[in-house]
């Protein structure tokens, strides 16, 4: 059997390619002997596997040459789908670098989904630099093609050797390694594993139990499991017609993105700082997610994000938004992003009509938040009572954008190019384009207060204003959010205006899921909270919080005063499975720590919702 020379010298540049850039992304992971075997196992492995398809068709090709049929697989496809292949290595390695995850489900969700593109802030410069990378790669490429005798590796003695046997050897080798780290927990290897793209474990955890192999965390271990609960979704567990709502007050919710919790100050946001002094202004909260889907849904539902897939596939609105449909109420709402993305038209809002939802996308999020804001506030001023309005603020997001009046530090990059700039060397010039934006996130949410007092509304109206999640500028080791669970990315603030009520500072525990039975008990609702929520009123004098719960796609932290505890593979690799409340490494064992109470009674209630 003859094959082209040119396959073969394409399939030698994506071997070494793979091999040798998964070798590079993981070494600094790679501590100690074990972890060190998995990386040379894993990497030769992933080569082969990244190889497989071009090689099965290159062998397909040369085992049908001496038919007189066409080709199956030009020269061409073959050379193409080899720099196909790493071009996508090269892109997930930048993709890795930033957000601290491959593409995966939810990449794929969020590039299929309209407005998800949209949604990464991503600048016109950093497009064009995608343009001209991908030709000068396609160039290397080419030169190497034609110029380098890659083939020349495939000798003829090399190819007598029976190396297929050592492949399946190293195959076993990493495959045995990852399963041990995985029953142990054994955190070199399995940081080793998070570096490799679209790395397959392989678990025995039921077999290295039985041959008594002993797992090293107990803690962990004993909580194992506890991402979500199980069984057929029941949600809410009360009918919304035996909610009586007594207090139809209007209701003005407020979200804006990426937006943590230390930026509410009198120099960044002094109307925002004011607005918070004057009404109830919660220090201590903690959002239901460090992303926009866990962050959103957790503070309309009341749930913990790991519900989310469930509510999803059922398109089930939240019980309060059948409240407000029950009674009537007007509703409309913004968003300077999209609707589609995250899937807000198939959860929050699902039982709006498209009327109600407008989103603007046209300019940076600035510019859309002013017009969206403009509207909303239009909105209000003509508005039948009772009305409920909903706005989500881009200011926040990455990119970062502002106008030259919101310049409040000028330390900033001008332009934030994803591909090319190194973020975290310039970390401190990226943290002044965020503080400017919330400058002008500011002045947005001060023309809705501005209006509610203009139209002596504030006395029958409900007003919400927090964010859907925190933003961390490598404070705890990563840029933005939907990483870790450190306090940058899921602590946001929380400003409540309740007519009637007094002012206070507080800051005691509280999270995104106490929301929707704040709001339904301001209503006048006296259904116990726990039939539809985990959440408290905010407001009630024997309101008590223990513990916080935050999600991500994978997974679930628990939060007290002093630890996390992560149920998340994806969301323990950074800080492991536990951390003080700032982040810093903790023993579980250690006898003064008192949160087995918290994790008794969340283990208790993860599945109250199913049935």
């Amino acid at each position: 059997m003859r094959i082209d020379t040119s396959f073969v010298r394409a399939i030698a540049i994506l071997w070494i390619f793979s091999f040798t850039s998964t070798l590079v992304a993981a070494y600094s992971s790679a501590s100690g002997a074990l972890a060190f075997t998995f990386l040379i196992a894993c990497s030769v492995t992933e080569a082969n596997l990244f190889c497989l398809p071009v090689l099965v068709i290159v062998l397909i090709q040369g085992r049908c040459s001496h038919l007189k049929i066409p080709s199956l697989v030009s020269r061409h496809a073959i050379v193409w789908l080899s720099f196909g292949t790493i071009l996508f290595f090269i892109g997930n390695f930048k993709l890795h670098s930033l957000y601290g995850f491959y593409m995966n489900y939810f990449v794929l969700n969020l590039l299929s989904t309209p407005g998800g593109v949209e949604a990464m802030g991503v600048s016109e410069s950093t497009y064009s630099t995608l343009v001209i990378s991908i030709a000068t790669l396609a160039t290397i490429f080419a030169v190497a093609m034609f110029v380098v005798p890659f083939e020349k590796l495939f000798s003829r003695k090399f190819k007598k050797a029976n190396i297929a046997w050592v492949m399946i050897a190293l195959f076993f080798v990493q495959a045995t390694l990852y399963a041990y780290a995985d029953y142990r927990y054994h955190q070199p290897i399995l940081q080793v594993a998070d570096k490799v793209i679209w790395y397959m474990p392989v678990t025995a955890k039921s077999i290295m139990a039985d041959m008594g192999f002993e797992r090293e965390d107990t803690a962990l271990a004993s909580v194992e499991g506890m991402s979500r609960g199980s069984g057929d979704l029941s949600y809410p567990n009360v009918a919304v017609d035996q909610l009586a709502v007594k207090k139809k007050y209007n209701i003005v919710w407020l979200v804006a993105e990426s937006w943590r919790a230390d930026m509410v100050t009198p120099e960044i946001m002094p109307f925002t700082y004011q607005f918070a002094v004057e009404n109830n202004w919660f220090k201590n909260h903690y959002s239901g997610g460090n992303g926009t889907r866990m962050g959103m849904f957790s503070q309309f539902y009341g749930l913990y994000g790991s519900y989310w897939f469930d509510i999803f596939n059922a398109q089930r609105p939240p019980l309060l938004m059948d409240v407000l449909e029950q009674e009537n109420y007007k509703v409309m709402a913004y968003t300077s992003s999209a609707f589609t993305y995250p899937e807000f038209d198939k959860t929050v809002f699902s039982n709006f009509p498209d009327s109600a939802l407008q989103a603007y996308s046209e300019g940076d999020g600035w510019e859309r938040d002013r017009k969206n804001t403009s509207d909303l506030v239009e909105s209000i001023e003509n508005a039948e009572a009772p009305f409920f309005t909903f706005m989500f603020f881009e200011s926040a997001h990455a990119n970062y954008y502002f106008p030259d009046e919101d310049i409040i530090d000028e330390n900033y990059i001008d332009d934030f190019n994803y591909i090319s700039l190194d973020i975290e060397k310039n970390i401190d010039k990226i943290k002044a384009r965020y503080t400017n934006a919330n400058h002008h996130l500011d002045s947005q949410l001060a023309r809705v207060f501005q209006s509610l007092e203009e139209n002596e509304l504030m006395d029958s109206t409900i007003v919400i204003v927090t964010g859907d999640h925190g933003e961390e500028f490598f404070e705890k080791g990563r840029w933005g959010h939907n990483s870790t669970f450190s306090q940058e990315q899921i602590r946001v603030p929380l400003i409540v205006h309740l007519p009637n009520s007094e002012q206070a500072i507080h800051q005691k525990l509280t999270s995104h899921v106490d929301l929707p039975a704040t709001v339904l008990a301001a209503l006048g609702v006296t259904e116990a909270s726990d039939t539809y929520s985990y959440g408290s009123d905010l407001m009630s004098n024997d309101f008590q919080r223990d513990y916080v719960v935050a999600s991500d796609w994978h997974g679930n932290v628990l939060v007290t005063p002093e630890v996390k505890i992560v149920f998340s593979k994806k969301g323990a690799l950074y800080n492991g499975n536990a951390t003080t409340i700032d982040d810093q490494p903790v023993d579980l064992e250690d006898p003064s720590l008192s949160y087995m109470p918290s994790l008794t009674a969340f283990a208790q209630e993860l599945s109250r919702f199913y049935h």
